[in-house]
């Protein structure tokens, strides 16, 4: 393609994109002032991430006569830890929050595995306070419409960052029971393979959950799920996304992103004309 055609199609969808951008910005400073205006400070702040509370001194695997690359010792390094929970309780908590679904599971109470300052920081909507996390909890079973529901999970104490557990899945799932309330999905016989997953828990002195993360993929090719996790993946998977663009697939390019990919190739194009006609023009002068 010559370089002329994809620096117009940059232009195109550079214009595109300030002109949406303009009224995006505008859109969102109209409905912050709204929220300012007429909600209570406390509904409408964003919460902030917790700084971490706990960490060790790095302890490095050292091979005599080879380049040290940074691999932790990680037995040596959770060993300065001066976190009161060793790493298997600490891994056995986590366990236990998971069968009793944070406390939001029957028989259960949520304040006997959260803190009263708990938060939820997802990948893509705002933290959740506890009061926000234990009702969605409740309102969305994944396990009644997917009985056959698998995560399939490892665990893994942050040698970096003692009372932080991570846990990996890779969840299977087929949906054979209805799902919802208000407008039900009947049960369509999909299975739903979501990617892997990295989530975390992170654990104060008194084992009670105080931050977890979740909804990070760690490999959008796997799954058929486009890369979407969690309630988002599931939805995908069962063929009912939600009329989003962040609940479509993983990655949606922005038209900024586009027309700088495409101003790569007009000068990728460009150089490989002068290269081509300097080639040319040594080969006369030779012959």
């Amino acid at each position: 393609m010559l370089p002329w055609v994809d620096l117009c199609a940059a232009f195109i969808l550079l214009a595109a994109d300030l002109i949406t951008t303009a009224v995006a910005q505008c859109a969102l400073f109209l409905v912050g002032l709204i929220d300012y205006l007429l909600k209570p400070a406390s509904t409408s702040r964003i919460q902030p991430r917790q700084a971490q509370r706990w960490a060790t001194r790095p302890v490095y695997v050292q091979r005599p006569g080879k380049r040290c690359i940074g691999e932790l010792n990680v037995q040596a390094t959770l060993a300065t830890s001066s976190f009161p929970v060793p790493p298997e309780e600490l891994v056995e908590c986590a366990r236990r929050a998971l069968v009793a679904e944070f406390g939001c599971g029957a028989g259960f109470d949520p304040t006997n595995f959260l803190t009263e300052d708990f938060l939820f920081f997802p990948r893509i909507a705002e933290p959740l306070c506890r009061q926000e996390f234990v009702r969605t909890m409740l309102n969305f079973r994944l396990k009644e419409a997917f009985p056959d529901l698998r995560s399939n999970i490892t665990f893994q104490v942050d040698p970096m960052e003692p009372n932080r557990v991570w846990f990996f899945s890779r969840t299977t799932a087929t949906h054979t029971v209805t799902v919802g309330c208000g407008n039900p999905l009947k049960p369509t016989g999909r299975e739903v393979r979501l990617p892997p997953q990295a989530q975390s828990m992170l654990f104060d002195t008194d084992k009670r959950i105080y931050m977890l993360t979740g909804g990070y993929c760690m490999d959008k090719g796997v799954g058929n799920t486009e890369g979407l996790v969690g309630a988002l993946g599931i939805l995908k998977g069962i063929g009912h996304s939600l009329p989003f663009s962040e609940a479509q697939r993983l990655c949606n390019a922005s038209l900024r992103l586009e027309a700088f990919k495409r101003f790569c190739k007009a000068t990728a194009g460009a150089e490989s004309m002068v290269g081509s006609r300097q080639r040319r023009s040594t080969t006369n002068t030779l012959l």
